[in-house]
């Protein structure tokens, strides 16, 4: 039935990348239509007040779905609300057309992408794959910044020294933090998750972050941003969308990415990068690394897909 192929199609969405693995996004399946929710009980509603992270997490999700439809050539065509929930409906044709063609392979890499916290060892980035990287965001109305000049990643890399220290400042902040990483989202053992879980809450770390992520921008061949003229929730949607296409092609050519939030999890903070990156008023939508990682991480897990199925 369609509404099988729908939740089949969904175990690629919830494959997607989002902020502390809190996977917050949550569907209803009715005939063709697939509506897309926010999922109000994982969203960080400290570290991400204006719901930024959370539109963009889902924002990789529907682009997870989109592409999937796409390889088992089911045609859809995809709605987006101004709400804060539901976000999308994407509603199923047969007819196996759909409203723009992704880039090509990007399909397999669906369950071969993941994150990478790791040092990368700074060998620059293919030629070739700076434009395959525009493609990838050329249909959203989302602009791609690659930076790549030694000062002006220094400059990121104390904005986010500077950031990490705002945030593990604030004891809420370092709770919240917490229960994500003591509940196993970041993939560590129980015993290893229950230890950071403690040491997160109680010890403020915004020294020893701030050091080991700046050194972890500065190691990276490139600093990408995505930006947009509209800041609504519909432009951080489609941010993410933009985003997983770019990481899905980054797999399929080794380069791994690794997504920085802290900055703009600050307001003032997200201005001065804006100031960096001389964006002519864009407004920065998402931060992260890219480059070629020293060694490999296993995947984070996922919570099983009957979870995030709502009636």
């Amino acid at each position: 039935s369609v509404e099988q192929q729908a939740q089949f199609l969904l175990r690629y969405a919830i494959l997607a990348p989002s902020s502390h693995n809190s996977q917050p996004w949550a569907f209803v399946v009715d005939g063709p239509s697939i509506t897309v929710h926010a999922a109000e009980d994982r969203w960080l509603d400290v570290a991400d007040q204006d719901r930024r992270e959370l539109s963009v997490s889902i924002g990789c999700a529907i682009e997870n779905l989109c592409i999937a439809a796409e390889h088992f050539d089911l045609g859809f065509e995809l709605d987006y609300h101004e709400t804060a929930t539901p976000v999308a409906t994407i509603t199923l044709r047969r007819d196996g057309q759909q409203e723009s063609e992704r880039p090509a392979g990007l399909f397999d890499e669906l369950t071969a992408r993941y994150t990478n916290h790791q040092l990368f060892d700074g060998r620059p980035l293919p030629e070739d794959f700076r434009s395959q990287m525009q493609d990838c965001v050329a249909e959203d109305a989302v602009t791609l910044l690659v930076v790549e000049e030694p000062d002006r990643t220094e400059s990121i890399a104390e904005l986010q020294a500077d950031a990490d220290r705002g945030q593990m400042a604030n004891p809420a902040y370092r709770r919240e933090l917490a229960h994500w990483v003591g509940i196993g989202a970041l993939g560590d053992s129980w015993l290893k998750a229950r230890i950071g879980q403690a040491v997160v809450t109680h010890l403020d770390l915004g020294d020893r972050e701030a050091q080991k992520n700046s050194k972890l921008i500065t190691s990276a061949a490139a600093v990408g941003v995505l930006l947009t003229d509209s800041d609504d929730s519909t432009a951080r949607v489609r941010t993410g969308q933009a985003f997983e296409r770019l990481a899905l092609a980054a797999a399929a050519r080794g380069v791994a990415v690794h997504p920085l939030s802290q900055i703009l999890e600050r307001p003032d903070m997200r201005d001065a990068l804006g100031d960096v990156l001389d964006g002519d008023g864009a407004r920065p939508q998402h931060l992260f690394r890219l480059g070629f990682p020293v060694k490999e991480q296993k995947h984070t897990p996922r919570w099983p897909l009957e979870a995030f199925l709502a009636d």
